[in-house]
């Protein structure tokens, strides 16, 4: 298994390190463009001199060419520009360096948080460091899909920096109560095309593409499971969203089922599992001769049909990974761009694909090589491909604009030239944006085109791993050099905070502060933390660094204040070099909340146990609201072996086998909080902690 990852976004990170430089968490998300700067662009004239083109309108390159941009179009190419240089014109020396069309990734996702704290970096600066100028969202993930509407917008205007952006609306999943009005009202939002899902309906799929097709819209997505792939391709949908959609043609199971889409997965990977299973243990080519038949069938009809599918297989590699060799994923040094919380809930045991494979861990490896036998096949076959990875949800471990490379990658080792795998993420990429929009209007270097350019030192038609080192990039006529694209990448500090008002044993009221780091943090806790500065409503809390006693179980960074927070937000501000990140927690309200009554919990202080699975149990404190109560049991002087999490009324709790070990000692006690999320208590209390011990004999 092979890690890979974009060599520019490490050398920029150290670069930019080394170089001392110093950002503001706006500036990390990428500062919107003032108008004035976007009146200045369709004014601006950019003249790339004496470079060497990579036109991708044939696999060649030409030398010593001049390429001359007006706003955010290619105006000219040639040895020479007819009229000269303009005298206004910015130049680029590209003596020595090569000159390709930006990439496309064709197949991913928009989130609505992504210019929030939630990540380290916005993707949308990711995808421009890493010479992505185009990308397709296949499902706006959040409430709702407006923002890419007005992020398309906003990018186009020059009010956001970021790639050009084409989308669909809400994805047409199933159960779809009106398919019509759905797709009518994408159409008339002004959503570039419609995605379908696997759960539709024979009927709702056909009436979702009916009314595309008499409205002209777009379509691409998954094979339905009660459709499959002749029902699509005889549908006339335009795209597969995946080739590992094509898998389900060779399991054998019952189309006619109408299951909710939990049962519907459970159902179809219990059946692929049984169909894969007697060819677990065959090597690649044992394996790609059993199917070589079945799947070389497919591929005839799919190329008889002239139907685009997008790769998406550096995520099969990654899936792999995941499950086979956890330790080497969670070194990747790209981890330091996931969204706060997805390694957390990687290392619980949670993430996407460990939950999805659990009971199938086997088949992803079979999975695997069935994909990359149908790349090869749709490859010679002569199928159009499309780049694409399926990166930006955050809950798949794929980084946006880093996956493009893993994805070539993919390609190149499978069979594909440079330039043809180059072609799936431009020329072919524009070829199918053409067939939704109407414009062939990227993709090659060409007069007309829109100036989506990257410069590159080496000839990317020798190895698709030059283009990770570039000199800069060009996203619809706005020039990025590679010092301005290293600054756009420093990922924050990822942190949560909370501040907590506690009423103590002692009856007496202290302050709690808790500052966590994330696990996307590649430095080392907690020495590579410099400073912390905690601004309350009263300005900076007198406390530094050094007050904080570091819990490493919880990568938690604690200090207790005597008396009770005031009302209003706390500013958690935490640097590490030239690294920051800032996180806001408020207080809203002050209560008292009783201390439980030590005296009336089971067991007893000093108490000796007899079972390894014993119940704990408390009395209610006496409030009219109901409180949340959580169980924490720790080892003497040794930290935290088990903890209920906050639980509304929870009065009682059994410890589960396997927690607390024979002949030794711990301490329990009962916290009670307002809340059942850590971040949100308000108010808290706890009792005393009280000891007991686990007899030898059972």
């Amino acid at each position: 298994m092979k890690t890979r990852f974009s060599s520019f976004a490490a050398l920029a990170l150290l670069g930019l390190i080394l170089a001392g430089c110093s950002l503001s968490h706006s500036q990390l998300k990428g500062t919107p463009f003032d108008k004035s700067r976007d009146r200045a662009l369709e004014r601006q004239i950019t003249v790339f001199k004496n470079v060497t083109l990579v036109p991708m309108t044939g696999e060649k390159v030409i030398k010593h060419q001049t390429v001359m941009v007006k706003g955010s179009r290619i105006a000219e190419i040639g040895p020479q520009l007819e009229g000269g240089i303009p005298e206004n014109a910015r130049i680029i020396e590209g003596a020595g360096a090569f000159l390709m069309p930006g990439l496309s990734d064709m197949h991913m996702h928009l989130r609505d948080d992504w210019l929030s704290p939630t990540w380290p970096v916005s993707p949308l600066n990711l995808y421009l460091a890493n010479g992505v100028t185009t990308i397709r969202c296949l499902g706006p993930v959040g409430k709702s899909p407006d923002y890419a509407l007005r992020w398309r917008e906003d990018i186009k205007k020059g009010v956001l920096e970021g790639p050009a952006i084409y989308t669909c609306g809400k994805q047409l999943r199933g159960p779809v109560a009106d398919p019509e009005k759905t797709v009518l009202e994408q159409k008339k939002r002004g959503f570039d095309f419609i995605k379908l899902y696997s759960f539709l309906s024979k009927e709702e799929f056909h009436e979702a593409m009916h009314t595309a097709g008499e409205t002209g819209m777009y379509t691409t997505g998954h094979i339905p499971f009660q459709v499959g792939l002749d029902g699509v391709l005889a549908g006339g949908m335009d795209e597969i969203a995946h080739i590992e959609e094509l898998l389900w043609e060779f399991v054998d199971f019952d189309r006619d089922k109408n299951l909710s889409w939990v049962d519907w997965m459970t159902y179809v990977t219990h059946a692929a599992y049984q169909h894969y299973k007697t060819y677990f243990n065959l090597d690649k080519d044992a394996f790609n001769r059993r199917f070589e038949p079945e799947i070389s069938a497919v591929v005839k009809n799919l190329r008889a049909a002239n139907i685009p599918i997008c790769t998406t297989l550096a995520l099969d590699d990654l899936i792999v990974q995941k499950l086979y060799t956890p330790d080497a994923f969670l070194e990747r040094p790209e981890n330091m761009y996931q969204p706060q919380g997805y390694l957390e809930t990687f290392l619980q045991g949670k993430e996407k694909h460990q939950l999805q494979f659990r009971r199938v861990k086997r088949l992803a490896p079979v999975k695997h090589k069935a994909d990359i036998k149908l790349l090869m096949e749709l490859h010679r076959a002569g199928v159009p491909l499309l780049l694409g990875t399926d990166a930006g949800t955050g809950r798949m471990g794929m980084i946006p604009g880093v996956s493009i490379h893993d994805e070539l990658q993919v390609l190149t080792e499978n069979g594909f030239t440079p330039y043809e795998a180059i072609a799936t993420g431009t020329i072919n990429a524009s070829k199918v944006v053409r067939k939704m929009t109407g414009r062939d209007d990227f993709g090659t270097i060409e007069p007309g085109k829109r100036a989506d350019l990257i410069l590159l030192d080496k000839n990317p038609l020798e190895d698709v791993a030059n283009i990770k080192s570039h000199r800069g990039v060009m996203a619809a006529g706005r020039w990025y050099d590679a010092a301005t694209l290293q600054k756009m990448i420093i990922p924050s500090v990822p942190i949560k905070g909370a501040i907590h008002n506690v009423h103590e044993p002692s009856n007496t009221h202290k302050t709690y502060i808790d500052i966590v780091i994330g696990r996307n943090f590649m430095g080392k806790l907690p020495d590579d933390i410099d400073t912390i500065v905690v601004t309350g409503p009263g300005g900076d809390l007198q406390i530094s660094r050094d007050d904080f006693i570091f819990l490493p179980q919880f990568r938690d960074f604690w200090i207790r204040i005597p008396g009770s927070p005031k009302i209003g937000p706390y500013i958690f501000t935490v640097k590490s070099g030239n690294r920051k990140g800032s996180v806001t927690d408020t207080q809203f309200d002050i209560l008292t909340i009783p201390i439980p009554d030590a005296g009336k919990s089971v067991p007893a202080e000093k108490a000796i146990l007899r079972t390894t699975t014993p119940t704990f149990s408390w009395e209610a404190v006496k409030l009219s609201t109901p409180m949340c109560y959580q169980l924490e049991i720790n080892k003497l002087r040794r930290g935290r072996v088990y903890s209920t999490g906050p639980v509304k009324g929870m009065l009682s709790h059994k410890v589960p086998h396997g927690v607390l070990t024979p002949g030794q000692s711990y301490v329990w006690r009962i916290r009670v909080t307002d809340n059942d999320n850590w971040i949100d208590v308000q108010n808290r209390s706890h009792s005393v902690w009280k000891s007991f011990t686990l007899s030898r004999e059972e």
